[in-house]
C-alpha cells in the first residue's frame, strides 16, 4: 500500500469513527439516563409534528415506566427493550383534558399514536432519537426549571390522582397561599378560605354553600379531604403535588 492510499484508508476509518460517535445505538438498562427528553422535531409518516410554544411534549423513562406530558395532558405506560428492540406500551394511559390553543390537540394526537412505533433509540450529539417504521422523533434535555414559589403562586388544579389513576378537574378550582399563611382559592363550586402552615397542615377550612352538578361536588368532596387530611406537599418546577397517605393526591399546576 503506497503512503496516498494508506492516508486515504485512514481518512475513511477517521470518517467513520465521527460517524459512529455523532450517532450510536445504546444498550444497557438504562439508555435514556436520569433525564427528561423534551420533543424538538419529529415526523410520522412523512407530515412533521412541529413542537408549541407553551406546550411542550416531554419523554422520560425510569423503571420500565415511560411517562412526560404530550402537548395537552399527562401520559404513561409500561417500556421495554429486548434485544435492542424498543418496546413502548402496548397501551398508554393518560389524563382527559382539552386544550384550546391552536395546534395543541393535534399535536398530541399525533405524538400518541407515533410513540408506540417506536421500536429503536439513538444518541445523534446531545439529542435523542426514537425511531420505528415511518417514525422519528428527537428531543433534546429538557431546561432545568426552577421551582415556583408556594406562597404568592396562583396553583390552578391540574388532575387528581386516586391510586393509579388519573382524572381531569370536573370544573376549574385554584389556590393561594400568601406569605402570611392565608389560604384562599376554588375548589370547582365554592369558593374556599383558611389557613396554612409546614406544621399543622390547611386548617380552618370553610367554603361557600353553594350546591353543583354531581361530578364538580365529587371533586369538591375529594379536594377538602386531601387538604384537611394534613398532606405532603412536593414542588417540582412548575407543578405543586398535595398528597395523602391513602395514595390520591391534587396535582397543580403554577397559573
Amino acid at each position: 500500500m503506497n503512503t496516498k492510499t494508506r492516508l486515504l484508508a485512514l481518512l475513511v476509518l477517521a470518517l467513520f469513527a465521527v460517524s459512529c460517535a455523532e450517532e450510536r445505538p445504546l444498550g444497557g438498562n438504562d439508555p435514556f439516563g436520569a433525564t427528561t427528553w423534551q420533543l424538538i422535531s419529529g415526523s410520522a409518516d412523512g407530515v412533521a409534528l412541529v413542537p408549541v410554544d407553551g406546550a411542550p411534549v416531554t419523554f422520560r423513562a425510569d423503571q420500565g415506566d415511560v411517562g412526560g406530558r404530550s402537548a395537552c395532558n399527562s401520559y404513561g405506560g409500561p417500556i421495554s427493550i429486548t434485544d435492542g428492540v424498543v418496546t413502548i406500551g402496548p397501551s398508554l394511559q393518560m389524563t382527559e383534558m382539552a386544550c384550546l390553543e391552536d395546534g395543541v390537540m393535534d399535536l398530541e394526537a399525533a405524538y400518541l399514536a407515533a410513540l408506540p412505533r417506536v421500536t429503536t433509540v439513538a444518541r445523534d450529539g446531545e439529542q435523542l432519537v426514537l425511531r420505528g417504521d415511518g417514525v422519528e422523533l428527537r428531543f433534546s434535555a429538557q431546561p432545568e426549571e426552577l421551582a415556583a414559589s408556594l406562597t404568592g403562586t396562583s396553583w390552578v388544579l391540574d388532575s387528581i390522582l386516586q391510586g393509579e389513576t388519573a382524572s381531569t378537574p370536573a370544573a376549574e378550582a385554584a389556590l393561594l397561599i400568601d406569605d402570611d399563611g392565608a389560604v384562599i382559592g376554588s375548589t370547582g363550586c365554592n369558593q374556599m378560605s383558611g389557613t396554612y402552615d409546614a406544621t399543622s397542615g390547611f386548617t380552618q377550612l370553610a367554603t361557600t354553600k353553594m350546591a353543583c352538578g354531581e361530578e364538580i361536588m365529587a371533586q369538591e368532596a375529594i379536594v377538602m379531604e386531601i387538604l384537611e387530611s394534613q398532606p405532603t406537599l412536593t414542588i417540582a418546577g412548575s407543578q405543586l403535588t398535595i398528597a395523602d397517605l391513602e395514595g390520591r393526591a391534587l396535582v397543580y399546576r403554577a397559573g
